[in-house]
C-alpha cells in the first residue's frame, strides 16, 4: 500500500503546471503584450498619415494652380519684361473678401487661411483640421546677398517670382514651390 500511494503522487505532481511557472508565464506575457500591441498599433496609424498626406497634396495643389492661374503681375502684358513691375502683396485700391477677387500672383503674398476656403469663400468642410499659408517673393539671378532681406531687396522687379504654398495639419506639414516667369 504504501507503494501505491507513492506512485500515484507522482502521477498528480507530472500532470500539471507549477505555481512558480504560472506566474513566470504570465510575468513574460505582461512583458510581451504592451510590445506586440505597439507594433500593431502603428500598423494601424500608417492608412491615416497616408491620407491626411494625400489629402494635404491635394489641398496644395488646388491652391497652387489656383495661384497660377492668376496674371504675372497687375502691371504686365505677357510675354517678356515689364517696365514697371508691382510690389508684393495686394495692390492700392483693391479690396478682398475673398479669393476669388485676388487677380495676379503676388496677390496671394501673405494668406493664410484656416480652416481652408475654396476660391470663392466656402469653407472646405472635409478638410477643416488642415491650415495654408502663401508666400510670394521676386527671384532674380543676384545669388550673392548674405540674407533674405538683401537678396529680396537686389531682385525686385526681377521677372521671376517664387510661389511657396503651404498645407499644415495636426500630423505634419507639405510645402509646394514654384518659379513663375512672365511669359
Amino acid at each position: 500500500m504504501i507503494g501505491e500511494r507513492e506512485k500515484s503522487s507522482v502521477k498528480s505532481a507530472s500532470r500539471g503546471f507549477t505555481l512558480l511557472e504560472v506566474l513566470l508565464s504570465l510575468a513574460i506575457f505582461a512583458v510581451a503584450l504592451p510590445l506586440l500591441s505597439s507594433l500593431f498599433s502603428g500598423g494601424m496609424k500608417q492608412p491615416v498619415i497616408a491620407r491626411e498626406q494625400a489629402q494635404a497634396v491635394f489641398l496644395a495643389q488646388e491652391l497652387m494652380e489656383e495661384i497660377l492661374t492668376r496674371k504675372w503681375d497687375e502691371n504686365a502684358t505677357p510675354p517678356g519684361p515689364t517696365n514697371n513691375p508691382g510690389v508684393i502683396g495686394i495692390d492700392t485700391g483693391e479690396t478682398v473678401s475673398v479669393r476669388s477677387g485676388l487677380d495676379d500672383i503676388d496677390d496671394y503674398d501673405g494668406l493664410m487661411d484656416n480652416p481652408m476656403h475654396s476660391a470663392d469663400g466656402a469653407t472646405l468642410t472635409t478638410f477643416q483640421t488642415f491650415w495654408s499659408q502663401v508666400q510670394v517673393n521676386y527671384v532674380g539671378s543676384d545669388a550673392s546677398a548674405p540674407d533674405l532681406e538683401t537678396f529680396l531687396a537686389k531682385n525686385a522687379g526681377s521677372e521671376f517670382k517664387r510661389v511657396d504654398v503651404t498645407v499644415n495639419w495636426a500630423g505634419g506639414r507639405l510645402t509646394l514651390t514654384t518659379v513663375r516667369g512672365n511669359f
